[in-house]
């Protein structure tokens, strides 16, 4: 049997619509949107489908919307394929991804957890820079321009 890893994405991978495509083929995928929206108290597929994306690429919006796109493409894979990877990794939000993934942690927490790093992060970006301090915190940066 070959061996293969799963890598999943960290926050920019969002976009409204996406897995539409997938959605209606396949049950799963609303199915899981289903459960995180239930756990978020508010309707994620409705946000991931219909926008606005400035609401969408809110940070606090967008880190449980990529974790569940993750998961549920995870999901489906899992149900046509039946194979686990050898091996699964994430790229920063995507580490969560693999954690549940992994059996490390349960969906159910990974969401609570990163609507809370989500807020966090951006309740600390605003008051550093509304209040002109300097420091370190952290952003997310999406669709940056070249000069």
């Amino acid at each position: 049997m070959k061996k293969f890893a799963a890598i999943f994405p960290g926050q920019g991978a969002q976009f409204v619509g996406m897995l539409s495509s997938l959605s209606a083929k396949y049950k799963i995928i609303e199915e899981t949107f289903s459960y995180a929206s239930e756990v978020l108290g508010y309707d994620l597929w409705s946000l991931t489908q219909k926008g606005p994306i400035e609401k969408l690429n809110k940070t606090h919006y967008t880190q449980p919307a990529v974790l569940t796109a993750s998961v549920a493409i995870y999901n489906l894979w899992l149900q046509e394929k039946n194979i686990k990877p050898n091996i699964v990794v994430g790229y920063s939000l995507g580490e969560y991804t693999a954690m549940v993934c992994s059996n490390i942690i349960s969906f159910h927490d990974a969401i609570k957890l990163v609507k809370f790093r989500g807020q966090l992060m951006n309740k600390i970006t605003s008051y550093m820079y509304d209040n002109h301090l300097d420091g370190y915190y952290m952003y997310s940066i999406i669709g940056l321009k070249k000069k």
